[in-house]
Parts: C-alpha cells; structure tokens; sequence
C-alpha cells in the first residue's frame, strides 16, 4: 500500500528522501507559531515523534527517558542516538498557515525539568503534546493519528505543511 506521505511507496532512506523533496518543495511550507504542535517521523516514517514548539527555535517535548525539555529543531529530529533518518518537521496548520495557541505553549514550559514515567505505549510525547493542548496530561491521546484528532479540536488544526526552516 502506498501512504500519502510516500507517494513514490520507497521505504528508508529513499523513501523519506521522496517524502522530503515533496512536503519541502512541491507544496507549501509554514513556519510554526507559539502553542503549534510539531512532530516528525522516526523509524523511516514508522512510528512518530511531537511536541509543542514555543518559539524561538525551542520545541518542548517528553524524550524516551521521560524527561520534559525544550530543545531546538534538529535535537528535535535528532532521536534515537542519530539513528532517525527524518529530516522534516510537520507543523499543526489551515488554510495553508500555522495554528497555535499561546496557553499551550504555556503549559509546555511551565512542564520543562518535569519527568513522566515514559511508556512507548502508556506514557510517551503524543500524550504528553495532547496534555499541553487540553491541560490533561493524564490522557489517552497516545497515537499520533489521536494527537491530530486532539489538535483539530483545540486549534482548528486540518493540515499538517512541512515547516519552513
């Protein structure tokens, strides 16, 4: 089957090179804003990592060791001790701009230094993203596709544009 994110249907590095090439120069691209929700794939696609982008340049996120931090772009899509081949940053965006909101990204800040008991399942950076749209960080928000569901509610989010970096 192929994805509407790999249209090309390559796997690995190909694959996210395709999936690249399109999101960052065929379609239109966004720079993120305070409160906006951001994730990139890991694993050539397979699995999804998000967090909340609170400007400038910080992404706030839960890592796998359960740590809550502000980090930059490329730390962001830097995971797995370098082993993550994602080279693109989606952003929660309508209508062809980013959305976000300023409360969440005040409730992710206000989370950086905290820890969680992290769970790939049970625990893990979609619920903890979902947490800082909602205020629940005690959630069953813990696929990204619930993340996207979340998100269109609280932010009106029904895109996701590469951001422009």
């Amino acid at each position: 089957m192929i994805s509407i994110f790999n249209p090309f249907g390559l796997y690995g590095v190909a694959g996210e090179l395709a999936e690249s090439f399109v999101d960052n120069v065929v379609r239109d691209t966004v720079t993120p804003c305070p409160g906006s929700v951001v994730y990139c794939g890991l694993l050539n696609n397979n699995v999804e990592h998000s967090g909340i982008y609170v400007g400038p340049g910080r992404i706030v996120h839960l890592d796998g060791s359960g740590r809550i931090e502000a980090v930059t772009p490329e730390e962001f899509l830097c995971r797995l001790n370098g082993w993550n081949m994602a080279m693109t940053i989606y952003v929660s965006s309508r209508n062809g701009h980013a959305v976000g909101d300023e409360e969440v990204g005040r409730r992710a800040v206000s989370m950086i230094g905290q820890s969680r008991k992290y769970s790939v399942i049970l625990d893990n950076c979609h619920q903890f993203t979902a947490g800082c749209l909602t205020g629940e960080f005690d959630n069953a928000n813990n696929f990204l596709w619930m993340l996207k569901n979340r998100s269109s509610e609280v932010l009106g989010s029904r895109e996701w544009r590469a951001w422009n970096r």
